[in-house]
């Protein structure tokens, strides 16, 4: 799979664990290592039994984009990129704790001017914002 196929990467289903695993070059057991999951968790959702939760999604994905993007990631910054107004960006845990970067995998954050309590909310809206799919596809960017 080449670097940028977000269709591959987020299906209206959810993560797809197995491009992940695949673009990454890491066994099942790999990536449920560094995940801190179960072999057979990670089997159960590339084999369609059922989705990944929350935690294994955002895992993967974090390990996505800090491979695809090597040290750059800390220099993305999603309140300059979205132009976020002042008095919504104060309020923000990306921006008062200088993670512009991890704005999609913080909890709490106002990027729809409400608090998303978690990555089921989030999802929809994050996997469409231009800060997501520069992290995951910085060729593009």
């Amino acid at each position: 799979m080449a670097d940028g196929d977000i269709g591959e990467i987020i299906t209206e289903d959810g993560v797809s664990l197995k491009a992940i695993r695949r673009e990454l070059h890491l066994s099942q057991a790999h990536l449920a290592q560094l995940l801190g999951f179960s072999v057979r968790a990670i089997q159960s959702c590339e084999q369609g039994w059922r989705r990944p939760g929350a935690s294994l999604e955002r895992g993967a994905l974090l390990l996505l984009m800090a491979s695809r993007n090597n040290q750059e990631i800390p220099n993305q910054r999603c309140w300059e990129i979205t132009q976020c107004p002042p008095e919504r960006r104060e309020q923000c845990i990306s921006y008062r704790t200088g993670q512009g970067h991890l704005c999609w995998f913080l909890n709490g954050t106002l990027c729809s001017n409400e608090k998303l309590p978690d990555w089921e909310s989030k999802r929809p809206l994050c996997t469409k914002c231009r800060v997501f799919e520069m992290l995951l596809n910085p060729s593009e960017a």
